[in-house]
């Protein structure tokens, strides 16, 4: 487009100002020069091609010098060369304005740039089958394969065993020969609920005294006192020694094994029931602190090896006929240290133990020297504890029966009408039982009866060498 040059004329600028030609610096010769100069070179261009028309124009304009290049008449801004390249120079835009136009198209390039890496990093599709494994990464996992349900919800006895029906007892009851029977989990209170707690009895005095206490490596020991005093009669529970009635000890060993089971024996078995703790058991002394309270005497099982040894095996510190003297001494002081305040030792196991005099020696001169008494389970027809114990001076009761080795009600109750016709036929008589809810129940009932038929329930020290040998 061809421009009238010598005439005035109006260019509107981008920022809304109006210049007029007439304000120019220049005179008028200058003027008149320039538009001389502009008209002969328009003769020359008309003989060029129609399309050469836009080129010849800003020929024209540059050497004019009135206006450089225009590339957008109005507009300020020609053309961008490429799509985030940049903006071409502006003419009419003094060096501030072009430099933030500068800044503002970097900026913009620079965005452009962050995105398009950002996409080309993150974005895209996910191939599943480049995403390493669990076990490629080294994350540890843990899977839980759920068998199915079988059908009619209930267990599969064990091979050779009937499926259960009815109670536990009734089960035990009716299996016999090795290993019969059941495993009775652990129980609460709730099981013991059905025993009536008895009422409060006279405690017995706090233990240890003392001076009947020998400080060791191991830990507390028993010991006779300076004066003769011997911990099997102080600790002992008083007892009316002119009573005489046939008397029956009860004896419930492995207390402190489970916490239910020892509080229902404590509070609902009466005081003249002696209670038997396990060397293994946690919190002794404070489990013998609430028996003395309830007015119980209290023991402690002298683990030892048994005929059927590693398959019934009595424990890490059982005495073993396979130690010598001193090895077996120690483990005796390492048990013998786990509490204080009982007034013996209760065999545990032993069946191959105690059948070995040569082994078993030792061990009884020890526990008469510190002042204990000893029980003989007689877990074996060979054992020789209780005739060692006479020949040597050593305080000594022998079990006559186990009640409850089938933990059936109706077999408790054989056991204990078994126990009152040896009492009525030997004036004394010892039974073992363990803390099960079924054994303490019908204990509590049987006991509840013995005065009608004129027997008397005792501590076990009211026993100490009053039984027969065969």
């Amino acid at each position: 487009m061809k421009l009238p040059f010598g005439k005035k004329f109006k260019v509107k600028l981008p920022f809304g100002k109006k210049k007029d030609s007439d304000d120019d610096d220049m005179d008028d010769d200058e003027d008149e020069e320039e538009e001389e100069e502009e008209e002969e070179e328009e003769k020359d261009e008309d003989d060029d091609d129609d399309d050469d028309d836009d080129d010849d124009d800003e020929d024209k304009g540059a050497k004019g010098g009135g206006i450089s290049r225009l590339t957008s008449f109005g507009g300020g801004i020609s053309r961008l060369a490429s799509f985030g390249g940049g903006i071409s120079r502006l003419t009419s835009f003094d060096g501030g304005k072009r430099r933030l136009i500068l800044i503002g198209g970097g900026a913009a390039a620079a965005l452009i740039l962050i995105g398009g890496g950002v996409w080309f990093f993150l974005g895209g599709d996910e191939d599943a089958s480049k995403t390493p494994s669990r076990a490629e990464t080294g994350v540890p996992r843990v899977e839980i394969t759920i068998p199915p349900r079988r059908r009619g919800g209930r267990l599969t006895p064990p091979k050779g065993k009937r499926a259960a029906k009815g109670s536990l007892n009734a089960i035990a009851a009716a299996d016999k020969g090795p290993g019969a029977g059941v495993v009775i989990p652990a129980v609460t209170m709730v099981a013991f609920a059905n025993i009536p707690e008895v009422k409060s009895e006279t405690p017995l005095a706090k233990v240890p005294d003392l001076a009947l206490v020998e400080q060791s490596p191991q830990g507390p020991l028993p010991k006779v006192g300076e004066n003769g005093r011997k911990p099997w009669q102080v600790y002992a529970r008083p007892f009316e020694a002119r009573d005489a009635r046939p008397r029956i000890a009860v004896i419930i060993t492995g207390m402190g094994l489970s916490g239910a089971a020892t509080e229902a024996a404590i509070k609902r078995l009466p005081g003249a029931v002696t209670l038997a703790f396990d060397p293994h058991a946690q919190g002794l002394d404070d489990w013998v602190f609430l028996a003395r309270q309830a007015g119980h005497e209290v023991l402690l099982s002298l683990p030892m090896e048994s005929a059927h040894f590693p398959a019934v095996d009595a424990g890490p510190y059982a005495l073993k006929s396979s130690l010598n003297p001193e090895e077996n001494l120690r483990q005796m002081e390492f048990v013998l240290s786990r509490m204080s305040g009982y007034v013996g030792v209760a065999t545990a196991m032993g069946s191959k133990f105690t059948a070995d005099e040569q082994a078993l020696k030792p061990i009884l001169e020890a526990v008469r020297n510190r002042g204990l008494m000893l029980i003989d389970s007689a877990t074996t027809p060979h054992t020789k504890a209780a005739r060692m114990a006479t020949e040597i001076g050593l305080p000594r009761a022998v079990s006559n029966l186990v009640l409850d080795e089938n933990p059936s009600k109706a077999a408790i109750d054989g056991k204990l009408a078994e126990l009152e016709v040896i009492v009525r036929e030997q004036a004394t008589a010892v039974a073992i039982a363990s803390p099960n809810p079924a054994t303490l129940e019908r204990i509590a009932v049987w006991v509840a009866s013995l005065a009608d038929k004129n027997l008397v329930l005792v501590p076990v020290t009211a026993v100490a060498d009053k039984q027969f040998l065969e």
